[in-house]
């Protein structure tokens, strides 16, 4: 079997290692305050769709050290062995080293350097996106009352007003990652 890192080895092993999409896998404390906000958004007519709820350590693991391969220089003979991985990183020059990591890079759909101690693997975090058509009557908040009319930008990215109330639940939203909410905003 091949062990080399790269496109080949990712379609032959991917499923070994999936991430989540349900609130069930998450925190419990975390889940409890997403579901109540999610239920407010839904009950107000907004769109709610999960992305991604836990992530799978030996993923992150992957993740991490081909994008630390592809974009930082990062020695491929260096990275860690991780049990229950039979990869191999170093393709004997650096060259074929990199463009397999930049495959695997690509297959992930990467934009940042991916963590290996995040908020979703800890099951602390989310990525969903939060569309609506018309203005959102929020309500009622933890914080006690409904909020007025949250108009636009109507999309969860970009909403002020939505953050707010998000963290209001205990569901703060990441700023520079639009998908990106968790129990810390990080």
């Amino acid at each position: 079997m091949n062990r080399l890192s790269g496109r080949a080895w990712w379609v032959a092993h991917q499923d070994r290692y999936p991430n989540s999409r349900d609130v069930n896998d998450l925190d419990e404390d975390f889940r409890a305050n997403l579901i109540r906000f999610i239920n407010c958004l839904k009950k107000a007519g907004a769109l709610v769709s999960i992305k991604s709820t836990r992530r799978n350590a030996i993923r992150a693991y992957l993740m991490h050290y081909c994008w630390r391969i592809a974009n930082e220089d990062f020695n491929p003979s260096d990275v860690p062995q991780r049990a229950g991985v039979d990869i191999q990183w170093d393709h004997g020059n650096d060259e074929a080293s990199r463009k397999a990591a930049n495959e695997m890079v690509s297959l992930f759909g990467l934009a940042f350097k991916p963590s290996l101690a995040s908020n979703h693997i800890r099951g602390t975090a989310i990525d969903m996106d939060i569309r609506w058509s018309k203005d959102l009557f929020l309500g009622p908040l933890p914080t006690g009352g409904f909020r007025g009319v949250v108009g636009g930008p109507r999309t969860g990215a970009r909403n002020r007003d939505l953050h707010e109330i998000g963290e209001s639940f205990g569901v703060r939203k990441l700023l520079n990652d639009p998908p990106h909410w968790s129990y810390n905003g990080r």
